[in-house]
């Protein structure tokens, strides 16, 4: 009877005590899978967002992975300081941690950076004809850290993200349509009014031409061997380069068809004895 009257003192000595760890072990449990509820609701969620926004998959998995184990750190934190164990350190430790990463990885990161936001705000998709960094070329492929375009001589360039995202980007196939500008230089012997009716003539003949948007045919400027006019026509954007050929023929062979030179540099040397 001793022993057992001792036991029941202990327990209602220390009842309190026990009952408060016990409900501290409940709350972290609690917390724990309330933390993994909402990392992967949240990863989810985010991931239907950047399905429906054409995001590249890799991008996808990058990112839903990375919050979701944010998520799951910071719920770790919160069930170790429910558990009476002081979490200052800790996340003293993973801030050290992710400075020196940051750090580390610093312009690997800022291409990661810039590579979200490409895909995000999207200045150019696969297929379409950009000037990158002074480079022309078809975009082959927007990926995590750079972005590769295929020029018209075939060569393969591989640009960083950030770089991109850093310079001007020209897309040449977003609009519908694009504008044909041509400098057509003449001999300064050539009648004015006849170039203007030639070329004229010339736009006329040729097919595919947006009359409607208006054609410009203007006397420009007096060059150094040569009178110079400009050639302003609307296109399809995808028959730009093929009204441009046949329209600089067309021009050529009416040029020429009527006795118009199109000069080149000349210089004259005058020798003193």
């Amino acid at each position: 009877m001793d022993i057992i009257n001792k036991l029941i003192q202990v327990v209602e000595k220390y009842d309190s005590v026990v009952l408060s760890y016990l409900l501290n072990i409940a709350f972290a449990i609690l917390i724990f899978f309330l933390g993994r509820f909402i990392s992967i609701f949240v990863s989810r969620q985010l991931r239907k967002i950047l399905i429906n926004k054409n995001v590249e998959s890799t991008i996808i998995k990058f990112t839903t992975s990375s919050i979701r184990y944010a998520i799951m750190a910071f719920t770790l934190v919160a069930v170790l300081g429910q558990l009476g164990v002081q979490t200052t350190s800790i996340v003293a430790i993973i801030g050290a941690a992710g400075l020196a990463i940051g750090l580390a990885l610093q312009g690997s990161l800022s291409n990661f950076a810039a590579g979200v936001l490409l895909i995000l705000f999207r200045p150019f998709k696969v297929g379409e004809l950009v000037i990158i960094s002074g480079i022309l070329g078809t975009v082959d492929a927007i990926q995590i850290f750079s972005t590769t375009i295929i020029t018209p001589t075939g060569e393969t360039v591989t640009i960083p993200n950030s770089q991109v995202l850093g310079t001007n980007i020209i897309n040449y196939t977003r609009q519908p349509n694009r504008r044909i500008d041509l400098n057509i230089g003449v001999d300064y012997k050539a009648d004015i009014k006849a170039v203007y009716d030639i070329l004229k003539g010339s736009v006329e003949k040729t097919p595919d031409i947006l009359r409607d948007l208006g054609v410009t045919i203007r006397f420009n400027e007096l060059a150094g061997s040569s009178i110079n006019f400009v050639v302003y026509v609307w296109v399809v954007n995808e028959n730009y380069s093929t009204v441009r050929t046949v329209l600089l023929e067309n021009i050529k062979n009416d040029l020429d068809a009527n006795n118009i030179n199109i000069p080149y540099p000349t210089m004259d040397l005058n020798i003193k004895k």
